[in-house]
């Protein structure tokens, strides 16, 4: 006959009920059903698991402990944590301080070295799982560091973002007197796309490797984008160069899509951007940003997703291939206004008028 389960009198019963219905957490309020069952109703510990939807064993546990210490062996939380860590938190604090500065230079590009460092300073071997552990919980994360030119000067770049009002105020000084349409912020750039292959790291099951085909074909085509990120919306065109033929050709697109607004566009340093032979039209007006610093514009943000998700990994036939497959990226990011928006609505675009 199997052995009853009791319970000392640490609390009363309607104590015990009280608790059920204040726990935090449903094992808390678990445990204290246990305990319930076994004050009010003593019986083998096989029926008490059977009538919590608990495990024989857990029965048998919770009682010895609540029998031993009372309400605090419920109450007060398990050790949890790891406790068989090669190092503390604190440890592994300090250990990884010597790698912020590469990492915030994105020269981390694997966990080796930090792994040797590691089995050097425990004098053991570890697995490599233990490196990525060991830096999650530290809340470092593997990201695609974003680029910038050799030879930018970042105090000018921060001089722009804080003039930028001002260079605002400029350009609406040249429209005309009876110009009374709302001003709308919009950036722009082109981006250019090809056959030219590149190879990206891929999901796929343990025990495969992908075989990606890399073709270097430098046939290429430009597309162009005026983004107005207020508004979550976009005018793209794809052309075949970039001078200022084609600049003009697209400006005048962009003021028929926006000719309720007179336009402050941002733009880079190119040669064709910048051009007194230049037309703009009645409602745009530009604004070059500082030389060699394309991740002031937010156009970039535009090229990298689409880049990402449309042309990693693969192999084009044709040109004509390479348009559609741009021109489908182009037209599913003008759908998601939302999702543009937080891409490329800069905090220095965020002006009031």
């Amino acid at each position: 006959m199997s052995r009853v389960s009791r319970v000392l009198p640490h609390l009363s019963v309607e104590e015990v009920k009280q608790k059920i219905k204040t726990a935090t957490s449903f094992c808390r309020q678990q445990k204290w059903l246990i305990v319930y069952n076994a004050l009010v109703d003593p019986r083998p510990a096989v029926e008490i698991a059977l009538h919590t939807g608990t495990s024989k064993r857990t029965v048998h546990q919770v009682i010895s402990d609540y029998n031993r210490k009372g309400a605090e062996a419920i109450e007060t939380p398990g050790k949890g944590g790891r406790r068989r860590g090669y190092m503390s938190f604190a440890e592994e604090k300090k250990f990884l301080t010597p790698y912020l500065d590469l990492a915030q230079k994105g020269l981390i590009t694997t966990v080796t070295k930090i792994k040797c460092a590691y089995e050097a300073e425990i004098g053991q071997k570890v697995h490599k799982s233990t490196i990525y552990r060991l830096l999650k919980r530290h809340e470092w994360r593997k990201v695609m560091p974003r680029s910038h030119h050799p030879d930018a000067d970042f105090e000018e770049q921060e001089e722009f973002k804080q003039q930028f009002p001002n260079l605002v105020e400029e350009a609406l000084k040249t429209k005309d007197p009876q110009e009374n349409r709302p001003v709308l912020l919009m950036a722009q750039d082109e981006g250019r796309f090809g056959r030219l292959g590149q190879v990206m790291k891929a999901w796929c099951p343990k025990g495969y490797r992908p075989l990606v085909a890399k073709q270097g074909v430098r046939d290429y085509v430009y597309a162009y984008a005026a983004i107005a990120p207020q508004l979550g919306r976009m005018t793209t065109l794809v052309l075949p160069l970039v001078n200022i033929t084609m600049m003009e050709l697209f400006l005048k697109q962009v003021s028929t899509d926006f000719d309720q607004y007179f336009i402050i566009m941002q733009v880079a340093r190119a040669s064709w951007h910048i051009s007194d032979k230049l037309n703009l039209p009645d409602n745009i007006r530009l604004i070059p940003q500082t030389p060699r610093s394309p991740e002031l514009n937010p156009v970039e943000h535009l090229w990298e997703a689409i880049r990402e998700n449309y042309f990693y990994n693969e192999v084009f036939e044709s040109l004509e291939k390479v348009i559609d497959t741009l021109c489908e990226g182009l037209n599913f990011f003008n759908s998601v206004p939302e999702q543009l928006q937080s891409m490329t609505y800069f905090p220095h675009l965020r002006i009031t008028f």
